[in-house]
């Protein structure tokens, strides 16, 4: 009796041991949708769709998970297509037997009576189920579905793979291209059309009249349906009547920005990145018109970004003017891709002389020829001004000024600076020299976004930020890089900077806002600049080719400038109505004001007669006293300045001693200067040599070696050559303390090479003095 009853349940146990490990044996090693590939959808910051992807096998196929896909889909699918899902184990016998009846007893028209579970296993497997054999896989595969996947994986499935039209798979992917709505905001008409697709795709695309009808007809029929189940839907039936706003649009907006998203984050589904599409369009549209205005120039192409300076967020990005424009290269990305960024870094220039103690605003800069060791810049207009105030300088982009402090500034120097932020692909400093001011480093785009946006965040540097996404790139954590009190006043000075006045469209509104910008334009007007900031933003414009072929009228002042203004004057309404007020209105309490003297820029004396008012740090601004206004004691009877103070003709006066090379400039400009009178030969030379300034050597270049060529006389003439105070008339010349010969300090005295290390001198005829060391090889 025992073993009688012990054999039927070793049996048993054997059978479901087999079963166990069939079902392990045979189940699957991913998800339902393990095998399929997704689109990857780019929204921007207000969730809209700037772009889908197409995946692997080339379909628009968007996740979305059951509980996000809201419930009006769930629910039309289900009554279109299966309302006994949830109870059958993966096929309806009685569908199966209707349809089977029907198409093979009747020969009536064909019915399929598949679940949705029978349809998931026929969309994976690609089962041809209108054969007797391939409906009977179909079924198999059902079973085996519902063996291993709970209901809700299975519609989950069907919703993500169910044919919708074209090379579009599921209804998340159908809503966005349809309607240009994600799935759980479509309306009940709109889910009662997605539902009726997949019954028949292929003749559901959007244009004809006839297949507006039958969609019209099919979703009618199926809101009977749903009528029928919600009897308090009528109100419904008014909406369910009206033409259906069906579309067919394949987002690509800001291709160049998606697409970078898209390389960065190729693992991810769905990307949201920082871009405001409103403001990307208006950009968009401002910047093809402002290119078909100048087309008649030559301009073909433009960049443009737009940054809000708070949080480094990209919120516009116009990588070229077309993407699809082949004779433009359009599909460079401009604001990615380095060119000569022109004058635009002359701001940190200034900024870092302000920052080391060597200028305020009004400090007067000298624009005369000059030569800085191997290099000799000259201005864009190829004139100089001669004494110029340091925040005209940098408004007028004047090259030598820029040049001069940025052979001053020290550590950091602007490539120190610079390579603490990690901008441009910099070589050795070297390689660059004092060209580096004037654009002879690249740069993209948003990196000189970037370096301004430390101006505008009061000196700290930030990364520019693309997205919400974890950042998978080097990230240069936030640092001071500039005192709040210079990005005030380098802010100011850039302000000062005059708009536009008629080289723009008149019918843009000019709102006047304040924006401090910075224009550029590099060698060879192959790209110009302009970049700007205002209110909270940055705005950077690029016009030039991607091929590097110049135009004359790539000028940054005159050329990118007034489109710079036109989005700004644009945009503004969108963007600067939040009540902020002006943070360059209030006065840092750090920064105060003082009297300098108007003509040097220097701190006055009672007898600079012309004084101005300055913006000036306590502690770090400069505190030199004026050198060219100058209290001297004239003879009125001789005419000779004397050092007597006492007698009848003696007399008080006041000149301005301006150095000889901007006296000549003067003189050239037809601009008239009051020089001092010379000293009474009989004055003491001593107390003649005491006053005054010495003369500086201009050339021999300092740190310069200079070669000799043999038997090439006319290029073996050193020039000798220096600047002098303004009462000298005489400059004597040495060389290792062996007189050579005398000029004019507007002269230049020449002296016959030969090989060795020297010491150049020069005196002048008041007995003050300069000199240097200089190298002469022999060329091999």
């Amino acid at each position: 009796m025992l073993n009688k009853i012990k054999r039927p349940l070793f049996v048993a146990g054997g059978g479901c041991l087999i079963l166990l490990i069939l079902y392990f044996a045979f189940k699957p090693s991913q998800g339902i949708l393990g095998g399929k590939d997704f689109s990857q959808i780019v929204y921007d910051r207000n969730k809209n769709v700037l772009r889908i992807t197409l995946s692997e096998d080339e379909k628009y196929r968007v996740y979305t998970h059951l509980n996000s896909a809201g419930p009006l889909i769930k629910e039309s699918v289900l009554l279109k297509e299966d309302r006994y899902f949830y109870y059958h184990p993966g096929v309806n016998p009685v569908a199966i037997f209707r349809a089977f009846v029907q198409t093979y007893i009747q020969e009536g028209k064909k019915i399929g009576g598949s679940t949705i579970t029978m349809q998931v296993a026929r969309l994976l497997h690609g089962i041809n189920s209108k054969t007797i054999w391939g409906k009977i896989e179909q079924i198999f595969c059902a079973f085996y579905l519902e063996l291993y996947f709970s209901k809700n994986d299975i519609l989950e499935a069907y919703l993500n793979i169910a044919p919708c039209g074209g090379n579009i798979e599921g209804f998340a992917a159908a809503s966005l291209i349809y309607f240009e709505k994600e799935l759980y905001g479509i309306t009940l008409q709109e889910a009662l059309f997605l539902s009726v697709l997949p019954q028949n795709p292929s003749s559901f695309l959007p244009g004809s009249q006839t297949v507006q009808k039958n969609l019209v007809e099919a979703r009618e029929r199926l809101f009977k349906q749903w009528r029928d189940k919600h009897p308090e839907a009528r109100q419904d039936a008014i909406h369910i009547e009206m033409p259906l706003n069906l579309q067919y649009s394949l987002p690509f907006h800001a291709p160049h920005y998606t697409t970078a998203l898209l390389e960065k984050y190729e693992n991810e589904r769905k990307i949201y990145g920082t871009l405001d599409l409103k403001l990307q369009n208006t950009i968009t549209r401002l910047t093809e018109r402002y290119i078909q205005r100048q087309k008649t120039l030559g301009v073909k192409n433009a960049a443009v970004l737009l940054v809000d300076s708070d949080n480094m967020q990209i919120l516009a990005s116009l990588g070229s003017a077309d993407f699809f424009g082949d004779d433009i290269q359009g599909q460079v990305d401009g604001t990615r891709s380095r060119r000569s960024p022109g004058s635009t870094l002359k701001p940190f220039i200034y900024a870092l002389a302000m920052e080391q103690g060597l200028i305020h605003p009004m400090t007067m800069l000298k624009d005369a020829p000059t030569s800085f060791s191997e290099y000799s810049p000259d201005n864009y207009e190829r004139d100089f001004k001669g004494p110029v105030k340091a925040w005209e300088a940098l408004v007028t982009s004047r090259n030598v000024p820029a040049v001069h402090l940025a052979s001053l500034i020290r550590e950091p120097d602007l490539y120190d600076f610079l390579k603490e932020t990690g901008a441009g692909d910099l070589k050795d400093k070297a390689h660059y020299g004092l060209s580096i001011v004037l654009g002879s480093a690249e740069f993209n785009m948003q990196e000189l976004a970037a370096l301004y946006g430390i101006l505008a965040g009061n000196g700290i540097y930030r990364n520019l930020t693309d997205s919400f996404e974890p950042e998978k790139q080097p990230w240069i954590s936030p640092k001071r890089l500039l005192s709040e009190e210079v990005c005030y006043l380098v802010k100011n000075i850039l302000r000062q900077n005059p708009r536009p006045s008629e080289m723009y469209t008149p019918a843009i509104k000019d709102t006047r806002k304040p924006v401090a910008y910075k224009t550029g334009t590099s060698i060879g007007f192959k790209d110009c600049w302009s970049i700007g900031i205002f209110d909270h933003y940055i705005l950077a414009v690029w016009l030039g080719n991607f091929d590097g072929y110049g135009n004359p009228v790539f000028n940054g002042r005159y050329l990118a400038t007034p489109l710079l203004f036109e989005i700004i004057d644009s945009i503004w309404p969108e963007i600067g109505a939040d009540g902020r007020d002006d943070e360059l209105a209030f006065l840092p309490h750090t920064i105060r004001r003082i009297n300098i003297c108007a003509v040097s820029g220097q701190i006055a004396h009672p007898y600079c007669t012309r004084q101005v008012s300055t913006l000036y740090i306590p502690g770090k601004s400069p505190i030199s006293k004026c050198e060219i206004c100058r209290e001297i004691y004239v003879n009125t009877k001789t005419g000779y300045r004397t050092f007597k103070r006492e007698g009848r003709h003696i007399q008080k006066q006041v000149y301005e001693f301006w150095p000889t090379d901007l006296l000549a400039l003067f003189q050239k400009a037809g601009i008239p200067r009051k020089t001092p009178p010379p000293f009474d030969p009989g004055e003491n030379l001593d107390l003649v040599s005491t006053s005054g300034i010495r003369p500086e050597i201009v050339s021999p270049l300092k740190d310069t070696d200079y070669m000799l060529q043999p038997g090439d006389e006319a290029f073996n003439g050193l020039p000798l050559k220096a600047t002098a105070d303004a009462d000298v008339q005489e400059l004597y010349w040495f060389v290792d303390e062996k007189y050579i010969g005398k000029a004019s300090p507007l002269e230049t005295q020449f002296w016959s090479l030969r090989p060795g290390t020297f010491r150049i001198g020069v005196v002048d005829d008041h007995g003050r003095s300069d000199s240097r060391a200089v190298r002469i090889g022999i060329t091999p």
